[in-house]
């Protein structure tokens, strides 16, 4: 097994990392490391603390949206002194895209996903086909998507989504009584309610699928401005570098002669808010991304703010 240690010097640029959570707006990318399987959506950590005792030759990462969620795992961690354990407070579909490289992970875990019922909501769905491609992509082959659910038609949908992607064997079973379950799928099937478990084993190369792409770039900031007299004006404002670059303008502070301009940044989907800084200097205004902001350096973030620019002294 590779060392706590030799993570951190791998994977790690530099600051205090806090054990087992990975800040990845500042690491080397892609993690490195072996016999890596991946939670989605962990919850309280339960299923994923079990996974890594019982399987201490391996290493596991868990992905999960909810702060409360990270913050309950990584007490976890340290009570049991777990250090084959991993999680990233992010998007499941950017874990993958910015995490993970191809043929990495061995077993993907899905266990009882938000199946989104409505309609207009079936855009969030785990299964959707441009999120089950970039997962076959990351997964060796013979490697498994596993999940589980109480909701047939998400079960349905997800088999859909699996025959898009083309990279496939794939079989599904109702959970019985027998079956191993947790407490909770116990509880859950006394009540009544049908279980399923679906396995998508990778057999061969996804189909390729459109999907949402963004690039990391190492040089973003600063930008400099003539003036700014055109600020207070794009306040509330929406401005719109491409089609799937969006800029969304905040509140402005003015202190003296400093500003600073909250932003939201959406990139192919990808959210990012952080605060703007700008400073007067000989010549113009300085913009930078704030030191009280952390961000993701990417091409569209350099466009978004050089569109900025533009804008202000068109």
């Amino acid at each position: 097994m590779v060392s706590y240690g030799k993570f951190k010097r791998q994977n790690f640029k530099g600051g205090a990392l806090l054990r087992g959570y990975i800040p990845y707006k500042r690491i080397v990318k892609p993690l490195r490391l072996p016999r890596l399987s991946v939670e989605i959506g962990f919850g309280n950590g339960e299923f994923l603390v079990s996974l890594a005792k019982r399987h201490p030759e391996r290493y596991f990462l868990g992905i999960e949206l909810s702060g409360i969620s990270v913050e309950k795992l990584l007490k976890r961690l340290r009570e049991e002194g777990l250090r084959n354990v991993f999680c990233v407070r992010l998007d499941a579909y950017w874990a993958f895209y910015l995490l993970l490289s191809d043929e990495a992970v061995e077993a993907i875990y899905l266990n009882y996903p938000d199946p989104w019922f409505k309609k207009r909501h079936h855009r969030r769905r785990l299964t959707r086909p441009e999120n089950l491609y970039l997962f076959a992509r990351r997964l060796k082959t013979g490697g498994e998507i596993l999940l589980r659910t109480d909701d047939r038609p998400f079960l349905e949908y997800t088999l859909e989504s699996a025959g898009e992607v083309a990279a496939f064997e794939v079989s599904w079973e109702v959970l019985s009584p027998a079956s191993p379950l947790t407490k909770y799928e116990a509880k859950w099937m006394a009540q009544g309610k049908t279980l399923y478990a679906a396995r998508l084993r990778k057999v061969r190369p996804p189909k390729e699928i459109p999907h949402p792409q963004i690039e990391e770039v190492s040089a973003v900031f600063p930008v400099t401005v003539k003036d700014l007299s055109r600020l207070s004006e794009l306040s509330g404002k929406t401005l719109r570098p491409r089609e799937d670059l969006v800029l969304k303008i905040f509140r402005l502070w003015e202190h003296g002669e400093d500003r600073l301009i909250e932003v939201l940044l959406s990139e192919a989907g990808y959210l990012q808010r952080f605060m703007i800084f700008a400073r007067r200097v000989p010549g113009g205004w300085r913009l930078d991304v704030s030191g009280f902001s952390e961000v993701l350096r990417t091409r569209g973030l350099k466009e978004a703010l050089e569109f900025l620019a533009r804008e202000l002294n068109p």
